[in-house]
């Protein structure tokens, strides 16, 4: 009697302390993951804007860096989608960027608003990266982010943005993973667990 008195006591105890755990996760934590579990996504990728800003370039080294079989194209199209087996949309608003492509807010919009519902169609993964931080924490760049999270797999960000709290619910909302990084560098576990 008294072997059993110390296993239910034992297991109270455990039981008890997982509940516990369970208790003190965060709404804001629930679904922040380090890297994925497992892969969602195929090579070749296509990578590209939705904002026009710098971050696609630098983040398309990153992905060179991987060994991924990648093309950067800041001003793809719903119909360049046909060769890919992945999206990576790079949010990130620059008004300067966007004047190189004469293209208005509202152009740009339509043309990711088209990328992603093709890519939804065909049916192809769509990881959304969001590296600007601080830099671009603005209005132009949350819109980008609130357009595309709704048809994402996956999100990446950075830590230090003023509002990371604001995409994590915007991803719990959309049930969507997401993975937040220190620093750009960072990155590349979350990026890769994507793939392999």
């Amino acid at each position: 009697m008294k072997k059993y008195s110390i296993a239910i006591i034992l297991l109270l105890i455990s039981i008890g302390t997982i509940l516990l755990q369970s208790r003190s996760v965060s709404p804001e934590t629930k679904y922040t993951w380090p890297n994925l579990p497992a892969p969602i996504g195929e090579e070749p990728i296509l990578i590209t804007s939705a904002g026009q800003a710098t971050e696609g370039k630098v983040f398309s080294y990153v992905t060179k860096d991987l060994h991924f079989e990648t093309d950067y194209r800041p001003r793809a199209l719903s119909t360049d989608l046909y060769e890919y087996e992945t999206l990576v949309l790079v949010t990130g608003y620059s008004p300067h960027g966007l004047n190189q492509t004469y293209r208005s807010i509202e152009e740009e919009k339509q043309r990711v608003d088209k990328l992603l519902q093709q890519a939804e169609r065909k049916p192809i993964p769509i990881i959304v990266v969001h590296v600007g931080g601080a830099a671009r924490d603005d209005q132009y760049t949350w819109e980008f982010l609130r357009q595309s999270l709704p048809y994402a797999d996956y999100v990446i960000g950075l830590r230090q943005m003023e509002q990371s709290t604001q995409l994590q619910r915007l991803a719990e909302k959309h049930s969507i993973p997401v993975t937040l990084v220190e620093e750009l560098n960072d990155i590349r576990t979350p990026f890769n667990s994507a793939f392999r």
